[in-house]
């Protein structure tokens, strides 16, 4: 991680003081934060900020909901930004798949559910929400998709609602570069199967 001072020269490039360039634009200021907490050196951050966009294409399959088991195919495949975070997937999950998104969720990048070594999580708003017991979960509203090392194959899992236990298993499909600036981002690309009710199973 790279610390940058209000009188430093800001690391985009520009030769301006930090202060009068990217720390006053809040959307540049962000991604400025980003790439300098990826940076183990100054010189890395322009270097990141400078990278070719990337995007990730996941399945996402429901597996279970609490003891029953979805054996039937019910999947929605994702293309989401590298820089999105794991809230911006859980919305994406939500909305593809008609839940209601008022409950707590994890992400286990184990594959393991209950992996509280490989869990990320919050509450329906983004918050961050530490256990109490155990080790604490990872903040998912702060940890960008492109900073997992999730390779193209990888599997890691997705719970949503500790009680009744929506279990999803995603798979990475295909790791790409953005060639259109414009395209929207993150996106349903494709849709299997109709969703069972989330609270009559």
């Amino acid at each position: 991680m790279v610390k940058i001072g209000r009188n430093d020269i800001c690391p985009c490039g520009s030769g301006k003081k930090y202060k009068h360039c990217c720390y006053l634009d809040d959307a540049k200021n962000a991604k400025l934060l980003r790439a300098a907490a990826r940076a183990r050196r100054p010189e890395d951050v322009q270097k990141i900020l400078n990278e070719v966009p990337r995007a990730f294409r996941l399945e996402v399959r429901l597996e279970s909901m609490g003891p029953k088991r979805i054996d039937s195919l019910v999947s929605r495949t994702f293309d989401i930004e590298a820089t999105d975070s794991l809230y911006d997937l859980h919305r994406e999950i939500q909305r593809g798949f008609g839940w209601d998104d008022d409950h707590m969720f994890s992400f286990f990048l184990s594959g393991k559910i209950w992996d509280q070594e490989s869990e990320y999580s919050a509450n329906p708003l983004g918050e961050h929400v530490p256990s109490l017991f155990g080790n604490p979960s990872k903040p998912a509203g702060e940890t960008e998709i492109g900073d997992l090392s999730l390779r193209k194959g990888s599997v890691f899992r997705y719970l949503f609602d500790y009680g009744d236990e929506l279990v999803h298993k995603i798979t990475v499909l295909d790791i790409f570069e953005i060639e259109d600036s414009k395209a929207p981002y993150p996106r349903l690309v494709e849709s299997v199967g109709e969703a069972p009710s989330q609270y009559e199973w």
